[in-house]
């Protein structure tokens, strides 16, 4: 079962001996859950999440999920012939807009095109060249997002379960400092520093079979092959070695 709030303040509870809502309320727990997970979040940016949205002719800005973070990566789909052929739009800055393209602004039929980059302003994503015509779906959007508020105790948390004790380290900081244990508020709060770390290592190691996590850097190209021996184009297959 998921980790929800009630299993952190069930705990917490327990170490500060106060197993009933007395001194720390449960509507103060339920405040601290969502800040302990709002800080843990902005972090590490552990979660992640996807959305479409659709390209209108013309239009280049479109609102980003409201769980919006950071930007990952946005792809658009070129249909060819009623086939999807969807292309990475490339990453770019206001600045650098203004640079390359002096008259991006420009809302004049002759500007429109296949978006080629996009650069986020406030929480609002444009495209460059803007579209040349309407859309269906045809915007894909990886992008870091923000936690889910807990509306009651009940409900679970949005980060994985391996990383609830970073949120616990944030609780008992705050309770502990509440009931003036300066020394004990100090041990956790540098308790929650190093569940930072180890939440951003956890993000970084999702995918375990990167090229840069089990292939020596050579000149031979990254291929899987039932060769035990380098030969012209063959490589090594790592999981066939004796």
């Amino acid at each position: 079962m998921a980790t929800t709030g009630q299993d952190i303040v069930t705990d917490v509870r327990a170490e500060v001996i106060e197993p009933s809502p007395t001194f720390f309320s449960n509507s103060r727990m339920l405040a601290l859950v969502n800040l302990a997970q709002k800080e843990y979040v902005r972090k590490t940016r552990c979660l992640q999440n996807f959305a479409w949205t659709s390209t209108v002719q013309g239009v280049s800005a479109y609102p980003m999920p409201q769980d919006w973070l950071g930007s990952e990566c946005i792809f658009w789909n070129d249909v060819v012939d009623g086939q999807n052929n969807w292309r990475r739009v490339s990453p770019t800055s206001l600045e650098k807009m203004a640079q390359e393209s002096p008259n991006f602004l420009s809302s004049d039929s002759q500007m429109l095109g296949k978006p080629q980059k996009y650069y986020i302003v406030g929480s609002t994503l444009y495209l460059f060249p803007r579209p040349q015509s309407t859309g269906s779906n045809d915007i894909y959007m990886y992008y870091q997002s923000r936690e889910i508020p807990l509306q009651t105790l009940n409900d679970p948390l949005s980060v994985d379960d391996s990383l609830a004790p970073g949120l616990r380290a944030y609780v008992l900081w705050k309770l502990w400092k509440q009931d003036q244990e300066d020394a004990l508020a100090k041990d956790q709060q540098e308790l929650f520093k190093e569940e930072i770390g180890f939440g951003i290592k956890w993000r970084n190691q999702r995918t375990l079979d990167l090229k840069r996590k089990i292939d020596i850097e050579s000149y031979q190209p990254y291929t899987y092959s039932s060769m035990n021996k380098n030969s012209g184009n063959q490589s090594i297959n790592p999981l066939n070695l004796s």
